[in-house]
């Protein structure tokens, strides 16, 4: 559910802009409360994990595919602060890296995806967690339900964010844009809801201790023992990269439900009419770094290099990550 360049104005994407810098300094503050020395590795591997299953694109509906976007899954395994750096981080990866999602866009995508979406999967998970069992299978069907609704929501941020400064004039009405966006996103909300629960269910049952939804109101995971996380570390960066690497080349080519929906209308029937509504896409611009060595997910020059791609990208993904956490880490340390 990435944003191009062009499709959202630039007043409006730089306010965006702004609120993302903002709530992201905020993180940064908070985050500091809940990092030790073995959640920050933990949240590298958030970051690692969620850049690759981002990669596998699954068909939702004829020509419409989904993508995880990870808010839920962030928030419950290392809780809203942290859990929105980690997938702002896989979006400035995703941006800078492999040129998806527009530099001027990446205030807009991280509202939606790292904020919006982590935020809402935190609430529902937070709420459902009073209610369920603190089990693997309850935190795993919490994160099933926050996952559908923190993606329908997340895809109701575009609709506003267009609404506010779309670059083309509809044709149609914002409710059947809402609509229409709702609609495939809960599908898409249902193949992240099974992905992310199988992913917390799979920590939960060998490592409890190390899923923020599962610790007690005044639980420190410091004081949790003194287990080392390296081996679920080691075990998840293996599967990520055998996700990315292998498994990415299975994935749906079909646009996802945001790109499907930009579509609807770029397309005339035999008497030359525009069938499906506004081209929303007519406006997309060039990414910044198209000509890169790793632009769309692939060596440039190189057919069929996906996976060493996505290798590459989960690797990146997890050093900047950790990099990042074990900083918050140290500064934590002197305060």
């Amino acid at each position: 559910m990435h944003i191009s360049n062009g499709i959202i104005n630039g007043p409006v994407s730089l306010a965006y802009a702004a609120i993302a810098v903002i709530v992201l300094a905020v993180c940064l503050n908070r985050s500091r409360q809940d990092l030790s020395d073995r959640l920050a590795p933990m949240a590298g591997l958030v970051a690692a994990f969620i850049f690759a299953v981002q990669m596998l694109n699954f068909p939702v509906l004829p020509g419409v595919s989904g993508h995880l976007l990870g808010g839920a899954l962030a928030a419950t395994l290392v809780g809203p602060w942290v859990g929105a750096l980690c997938v702002a981080v896989v979006l400035l990866v995703q941006a800078l890296v492999f040129a998806d999602g527009g530099l001027s866009a990446l205030g807009l995508n991280i509202t939606n995806m790292a904020l919006l979406g982590t935020a809402v999967g935190y609430l529902v998970v937070v709420g459902l967690m009073k209610l369920l069992p603190r089990s693997a299978f309850g935190v795993g069907a919490a994160v099933f339900v926050a996952s559908v609704v923190s993606v329908v929501l997340a895809s109701q941020g575009f609709v506003l964010q267009y609404a506010l400064g779309g670059e083309v004039a509809l044709t149609i009405g914002f409710g059947e844009i809402s609509a229409v966006m709702a609609g495939v996103h809960a599908l898409i909300g249902l193949g992240e809801g099974a992905i992310a629960a199988l992913a917390v269910v799979a920590v939960a049952r060998v490592r409890p201790d190390l899923i923020y939804a599962l610790r007690g109101e005044r639980l420190s995971i410091e004081t949790e023992g003194q287990k080392s996380a390296k081996p679920l570390i080691v075990a998840g960066i293996v599967t990520a990269l055998v996700l990315a690497g292998g498994v990415s080349y299975l994935a749906s080519s079909a646009p996802d439900g945001l790109d499907a929906t930009t579509l609807r209308g770029c397309t005339t029937n035999e008497a030359g009419e525009i069938t499906g509504g506004t081209c929303i896409a007519q406006q997309a611009g060039e990414h910044e770094f198209a000509g890169g060595l790793l632009a769309d997910y692939g060596l440039k020059g190189i057919d069929g290099t996906t996976g060493i791609a996505g290798a590459i990208g989960v690797l990146v993904t997890f050093a900047i990550g950790l990099a990042i956490f074990r900083a918050i880490r140290r500064r934590k340390a002197k305060v």
